[in-house]
């Protein structure tokens, strides 16, 4: 037996097998019940949602021999009939391709015969928003006062295309998106039957592809199933298969954003682009995730439930969306989208994803009102975490030794006249940059491994004589444990003090805790951008406050 695509396998037989459309089912069901069979119906909805399902099932329902609490039996001769297409009672149309006033009069010159097997003549016209005005004219007469024996089903996605005429004459039934939970419970049962498992996170990742559509997600979970290793379905495949990024990437590339660091934006598009991902993908994700951020701004509780994510997930958001205003967010979620459909005709995608990307972490400029009011939205949002991060504790004034100032020790004279002859020769490093540079110098001559862990992180700079780099979360379980590791610390404190003659400390930090770190300065810089922004005479500080 050839093999049956999912979609088509677990199409519902039943009413209580549709998913996700409670109000319509039951409504519909009553009706079965009751034997108060409208003339026309009209199902609307996006696609996927379950409007052909829905006109297929109901056909077999209004005209079952045996019907079970408004279901079809399935069983009887007029169920199995229809369901092996081998009647003419139940006609369906794709008004798509056969939208022309001859195709309705076609068929119009069947409806007044009667059902060979059934009760009903039912006609099932589908995207019936594609009739031309013609064809509309020909069915009005017909739809309104149509013979008993024949029911119509009109199926669309775009309803506000059809007639007031046409819409006048039908019972309209709205289909929603099926919530993704349904959906994942859905695969799970499918897999089950095929003997195959999945990762949570997999199926989720499917679910929110399909953006509500069944359909959509039974075509996505085929693909999966054919390329599962073991009979079993894992996150990375699933993304593979969708050309999707990962979600920590996802963070990772806002946190850039939030820096307003377009080199390092740069850099992750290179990654990005060398790992074959689909640049138009990767944008409509970024919209999506600069979305979910501006809704648990505005959402100050319980977004979770909202957004379909769990509790966890909405604290993550909350912490990175802290670090924008709202007028930042809608200016990137602007830039996202813009750039998302520019990409559709862009020659080279790679640098409308780049232009797209550099936009996003520009700084609003100019005298503008937009431009004034992001500015400000900026300033407010530092303030708040500031102000957060002081009544949470997290922010502490310097201890007293952290003040004092740090003690030189003297270098220690050698007794080789041709060593001391070659140090006289060096001069003495300018800066913290520069000590750094000469320290990274040191460690890929001595230290080669140590070299590699630290020369593509990001130096913080240094404060109190400790030097810091920053450690990408994604590196938290390699690089971030490699160098807090008690032995290799000492060795980057040896090198680096030995390089700037005086006693250092060294300390590698995650990108998460990098703000902590620097809590004590953010205070000076929110109050010196207000000036700056501003001027001295119209700001006014509360130092006690």
């Amino acid at each position: 037996m050839a093999y049956q695509a999912l979609y088509r396998r677990w199409r519902p037989t039943s009413f209580e097998m549709v998913i996700g459309q409670t109000a319509t089912v039951k409504t519909l069901r009553n009706q079965i019940q009751a034997g108060r069979i409208a003339h026309a119906y009209l199902f609307c909805g996006c696609r996927g949602t379950g409007k052909t399902t829905m006109a297929k099932l109901m056909s077999r329902a209004i005209n079952c021999l045996n019907p079970k609490n408004g279901d079809p039996c399935g069983e009887c001769e007029v169920c199995r009939a229809i369901q092996n297409e081998s009647t003419m009672d139940v006609l369906e149309l794709d008004a798509a391709s056969n939208n022309s006033v001859d195709n309705i009069r076609e068929l119009l010159e069947q409806v007044r015969y009667p059902a060979q097997l059934g009760k009903y003549k039912v006609y099932i016209i589908d995207e019936v928003h594609m009739l031309s005005t013609a064809a509309f004219n020909a069915l009005l007469k017909t739809l309104e006062e149509p013979p008993a024996h024949v029911v119509f089903i009109l199926a669309t996605t775009e309803p506000q295309k059809l007639p007031a005429t046409i819409l006048s004459r039908v019972q309209r039934y709205d289909f929603g998106r099926i919530p993704a939970q349904l959906m994942v419970e859905r695969m799970d049962e499918a897999l089950r039957e095929m003997k195959v498992t999945a990762e949570e996170e997999a199926l989720h990742m499917v679910a929110r592809a399909a953006e509500g559509a069944m359909r959509d997600a039974f075509s996505i979970l085929d693909m999966c199933v054919a390329g599962a290793e073991n009979g079993r379905i894992t996150a990375k495949q699933v993304r593979d298969v969708l050309g999707s990024s990962d979600r920590e990437f996802l963070f990772d590339f806002m946190e850039a954003i939030a820096a307003k660091d377009g080199g390092e934006a740069l850099r992750m598009v290179d990654q990005l682009m060398r790992s074959g991902r689909e640049p138009q993908v990767f944008l409509k994700e970024m919209t999506a995730h600069s979305r979910l951020l501006l809704t648990v701004q505005a959402v100050t509780k319980d977004a979770a439930a909202l957004l379909d994510i769990t509790p966890e997930d909405e604290a993550r958001y909350r912490d990175q969306a802290a670090k924008f205003s709202s007028q930042r967010l809608l200016r990137i979620l602007d830039t996202f989208m813009k750039g998302e459909s520019e990409l559709r005709f862009a020659s080279t995608p790679r640098i409308g994803l780049e232009s797209a990307a550099l936009h996003a972490c520009e700084e609003a400029t100019g005298d503008s009102q937009q431009a004034l009011l992001e500015r400000i939205g900026e300033l407010e949002a530092k303030l708040k975490a500031l102000e957060n991060d002081l009544a949470s504790g997290r922010l502490a004034p310097p201890s007293s030794e952290a003040k004092k100032p740090a003690v030189k020790s003297a270098a220690k004279p050698t007794t080789d006249p041709s060593t001391k002859k070659a140090s006289s020769m060096v001069e003495p490093p300018k800066d913290e940059k520069e000590v750094w540079s000469r320290t990274l110098t040191a460690l890929a001559k001595a230290e080669p491994p140590l070299f590699g862990l630290l020369r593509n992180e990001r130096f913080l700079g240094a404060e109190n004589n400790c030097y810091r780099v920053s450690i990408p979360y994604a590196k938290k379980d390699f690089s971030y444990v490699k160098l807090t590791q008690p032995a290799r610390r000492d060795k980057i404190t040896q090198v680096l003090s030995e390089t700037a003659g005086a006693e250092m400390r060294f300390e590698a930090v995650l990108e998460s805790d990098v703000s902590q770190k620097q809590g004590t300065s953010q205070r000076d810089n929110a109050q010196q951008s207000l000036i700056d922004a501003f001027g001295r005479d119209t700001v006014q500080i509360d130092e006690e406050k």
